[in-house]
């Protein structure tokens, strides 16, 4: 008669909410100090565990900086990605794309800064894997930047790839400089933006349709 293997409990895996409060603590503490400047003591001190601890919910410091940037870059080319084929018109893609993403990174202002400050100290497979996405979400808007030039609404002479790389990194660069306490929401500074960036690469066809250049920054100020 063959002998029955005993069989233990299932290992559990990481409590998600532990998970939670430990990244937080990482996240908090890269932002503060750096990442360079931040050690897994620390991490473990802010989160009352002893240092060994840590490596039950990573394999190294570098898992903490990844865990905090990559789930940015895949919310955000979410939040985009059905813009490159809506049925609407240009100008109204490019007002929406805008608003999206002041609005993003807005509400992801902690984990914007930690990419911009310190995506370099990822592993250069890491920092291939996340940039795929960016080139992705890059492409949602020249796709919306190139069917604006078909439709006679974007100006024919822009480069399209140089004014995606200006028009993104103007966007980013909010993270670098915006208040959620200051004298803008992010709705609001979404509305600025907008009407800058529509006001930035429309054709003369565009403007003369609305009836001049302050009225065609109007649509930036539409929630569309």
């Amino acid at each position: 008669m063959p002998t029955q293997t005993k069989r233990g409990r299932p290992r559990k895996g990481p409590d998600p909410e532990r998970s939670r409060e430990i990244l937080d603590a990482a996240a908090e503490a890269i932002l503060t100090r750096g990442y360079d400047a931040t050690s897994m003591q620390e991490i473990a001190d802010a989160v009352r565990l002893l240092k060994g601890s840590l490596y039950y919910y990573v394999n190294s410091k570098e898992d903490f900086l990844y865990q905090i940037i990559q789930p940015a870059y895949e919310a955000a080319l979410e939040t985009v990605h059905h813009l490159a084929s809506s049925d609407d018109n240009a100008l109204n893609r490019l007002v929406r794309f805008v608003h999206a993403h002041v609005a993003f990174v807005a509400a992801n202002l902690r984990a914007f800064r930690i990419r911009l400050r310190e995506f370099s100290q990822l592993s250069p497979e890491r920092r291939a894997e996340l940039s795929k996405s960016g080139d992705e979400y890059s492409r949602v808007l020249r796709s919306i930047l190139e069917a604006g030039i078909e439709e006679g609404l974007v100006d024919p002479q822009i480069d399209v790839r140089l004014t995606t790389l200006s028009i993104v990194g103007q966007l980013n660069s909010m993270s670098q400089w915006y208040d959620p306490n200051g004298k803008y929401s992010a709705d609001e500074l979404g509305h600025h933006l907008a009407s800058q960036v529509v006001a930035a690469v429309a054709s003369d066809a565009a403007v003369s349709e609305r009836g001049g250049i302050e009225q065609l920054r109007q649509i930036g100020w539409v929630t569309l």
